[in-house]
């Protein structure tokens, strides 16, 4: 992920403190407990790495993150699939560059502090005007990037067949599994991520830098993660479509979309994971436990 428009972020820069609060009160509801390494679930095959900050002003998101194990949080839903290789997620500083990616070459997910301070600016004081809450504009798109790189890894590791941009897959397939996870949990993770596309688009240029780039446009993105949640249960999504944040002609074919992602999943993930069958309430049981170890 590496938009140039998150050098724009919207938003008045937020002590560092509201980052702690906010995740603190965000595992009232999440709470953390487990520890992704040689010894859980995941076979070994899972590496977490944080990098302590230099730059004194990020001590408290080193500290928080450590304190949350949000690494091992998403390092214990990777998990369930048996990679062939070990994944290492760290979190570092990036020399200025707000940023997150997964490398290839030493197949490792990194995140940079850049990053998650800039997304801690991007989010509302209290509430957004839409009823998004600080903590979960917070959160919610930390876990939606980092589950995007992880998509890149499993593309990668596991040979994943790709028809179109692997952007948009990797977007797809952090969707479908966040959606997996408890009513209360997918929806403000999908809330929090929802709010930072939209908040990042209102400062996108829209020139021919931003249509030839390999990520989709923010607003895109937006209506992209709104149409899988109304597709994967439109009673329970409802207010999306109620609301007008997802036009009714896009929001027809919305079950198919979702449909058509979690049938690709199955088909060419599934056979990797270490829940079977690759669907179904057993699936759903094993992210929902995995998100909350």
């Amino acid at each position: 992920m590496s938009p140039a428009h998150l050098e724009r972020l919207m938003g008045t820069r937020m002590p560092v403190r509201a980052w702690h609060i906010a995740i603190l009160l965000a595992a009232t509801v999440l709470p953390v407990s487990a520890s992704a390494g040689p010894s859980g679930r995941d076979g070994g095959r899972i590496r977490v790495v944080y990098v302590a900050p230099k730059t004194a002003a990020y001590r408290e998101i080193y500290d928080t993150m450590r304190e949350q194990r949000v690494l091992e949080r998403v390092g214990a839903i990777i998990g369930l699939v048996r990679l062939p290789n070990r994944l290492t997620y760290r979190l570092t500083e990036c020399a200025g560059e707000r940023n997150a990616w997964y490398a290839p070459e030493n197949r490792s997910v990194t995140i940079c502090y850049e990053l998650l301070d800039s997304i801690v600016q991007a989010a509302p004081r209290t509430k957004s005007p839409a009823g998004v809450t600080r903590q979960d504009a917070i959160h919610g798109p930390v876990f939606q990037i980092l589950l995007h790189e992880s998509s890149h890894a499993l593309f990668a590791l596991l040979q994943v067949p790709i028809l179109g941009r692997e952007e948009d897959a990797a977007d797809q397939v952090a969707s479908l599994i966040l959606l997996h996870l408890s009513p209360t949990d997918a929806r403000r993770v999908v809330n929090g991520s929802a709010y930072f596309f939209a908040a990042t688009a209102k400062e996108e240029p829209i020139d021919k830098g931003a249509f030839a780039d390999v990520h989709g446009l923010s607003w895109q993105r937006f209506y992209n993660l709104a149409c899988m949640a109304y597709g994967s249960d439109r009673r329970r999504y409802r207010a999306i479509v109620a609301k007008g944040y997802l036009p009714k002609e896009r929001a027809k074919g919305c079950g198919e979309e979702y449909g058509q992602v979690d049938f690709a999943f199955r088909t060419l993930i599934g056979s990797h994971l270490r829940v079977r069958p690759a669907g179904g309430q057993r699936l759903r049981r094993a992210f929902r436990s995995a998100f909350k170890s």
